[in-house]
């Protein structure tokens, strides 16, 4: 079944960072790589595609001038050329797969021997970093065997003795340039497709091993350093440890508590119900704020919020203080004040009108209410007062 540029742009446009337009297109390693680099160096590669769309998709249809111009090249040339987005693309990978591949070794099971340490560092990084060589050297129309860059890799070995992990960049270098010279060559034929299940299986385990890499840094060798005391002494904490005492912090107790509180609320009031809580809690109108600097409550009336506000207008209004610090700090006390009192009173204003419009729709004779309208001259009155 013929691919659509039109939807492998829409999966570019939408996940394109996570190579969903090249597991669209069975291009499997060419997606995994996406996904472990975020778009093939953080998106550098997913802006490229954006013109290189169009061949990975002639390629997957067999189209017909697509594949003449390839047999062409396959007939003038023995193996692929090495572009430099490739090559680059090779170290890079292979870079990330050394480095991550050395930060998962647990450093505190060699903390007596750290000889023995270098040793485990020359044998696994070389495979790694083979392993990255391989992957992207296998994309598209180009494979290639991983011996060839292994051998090259494991070349390298002795380095991580002298220089430790330093050594990596040196070790996908190596393994490039023996991939390049002794495996590349062209894949004639495009890959058998694959069952949707196999595929699955196959990025589901890769991804994992993948990911296993990083638990394993963060759980043994992953840590933080924090400074306490007056002498600002320096203390080493495992991320592992301050994980678990974030999960057990009051602040994160509340997160989880405030999330399930919202959930049971979903289940009883719906989607519609949620969304008006969080506005509501977000408070966008500053009426939660305004309630907390006149000191009232939600219930009170009109009266009661005036009678607030002269009372704090009188204690914060700056002719009573003659320090000019104290002046200025009441100052800003006393806008505070006074944007609070009128951020209450529109609202106010406003749920009075609403309930006048609802008394009326239900009952056209129902009089209004006798509850005192705040308006902009009692607002003025109340600072004449002062």
């Amino acid at each position: 079944m013929a691919k659509s540029l039109t939807v492998t742009y829409l999966l570019w446009l939408i996940g394109g960072v996570f190579g969903l337009h090249h597991f669209y297109l069975h291009r499997d390693r060419h997606g995994f790589i996406y996904w472990l680099t975020f778009g093939g160096y953080f998106g550098m590669s997913w802006i490229r595609d954006l013109w290189r769309i169009p061949e990975y998709v002639a390629d997957y249809n067999e189209d017909r001038d697509y594949m003449k111009k390839l047999t062409r090249s396959m007939k003038i040339q023995d193996k692929p050329g090495s572009g430099i987005i490739r090559h680059c693309g090779k170290i890079i990978v292979a870079d990330i797969l050394g480095y991550l591949a050395i930060s998962a070794v647990p450093y505190e099971f060699f903390a007596d021997n750290e000889t023995l340490l270098l040793y485990v560092y020359a044998a696994i990084a070389p495979l790694a970093c083979s392993l990255g060589i391989h992957l992207v050297g296998n994309v598209g129309r180009h494979r290639g065997s991983i011996l060839p860059p292994l051998i090259g890799a494991y070349l390298t070995s002795p380095l991580y003795i002298f220089f430790g992990s330093h050594s990596v960049f040196w070790t996908s270098l190596s393994a490039s340039i023996c991939f390049s010279k002794f495996s590349k060559r062209w894949r004639r034929t495009y890959p058998r497709r694959q069952p949707l299940g196999k595929r699955i299986i196959i990025l589901t385990v890769a991804g994992l091993l993948y990911l296993s890499l990083y638990a394993s840094w963060f759980y043994f060798n992953c840590s933080i350093v924090e400074k306490h005391g007056e002498e600002m002494k320096e203390e080493t904490i495992k991320c592992r440890d301050a994980a678990v005492n974030f999960w057990r912090s009051p602040a994160f107790v509340d997160f989880r508590r405030t999330l399930a509180d919202l959930w049971s609320f979903y289940k009883v009031h719906g989607w519609k119900g949620l969304k008006e809580e969080i506005i509501k809690a977000f408070d966008p109108q500053g009426e939660a704020n305004a309630l907390n600097v006149l000191n009232v409550t939600q219930k009170a009336s009109q009266d009661e919020i005036t009678a607030a506000y002269r009372k704090l207008a009188r204690e914060w209004h700056p002719d009573r203080h003659k320090d000019p610090i104290a002046k200025s700090e009441a100052q800003e006390k006393f806008i505070e004040v006074q944007q609070a009192y009128e951020v209450l009173s529109r609202i106010k204003l406003q749920r009075l009108k609403q309930n006048k419009k609802d008394r009326e729709t239900i009952d056209p004779t129902s009089s209004p209410s006798s509850e005192t309208t705040p308006t902009t001259n009692d607002h003025s009155n109340d600072k004449q007062d002062l």
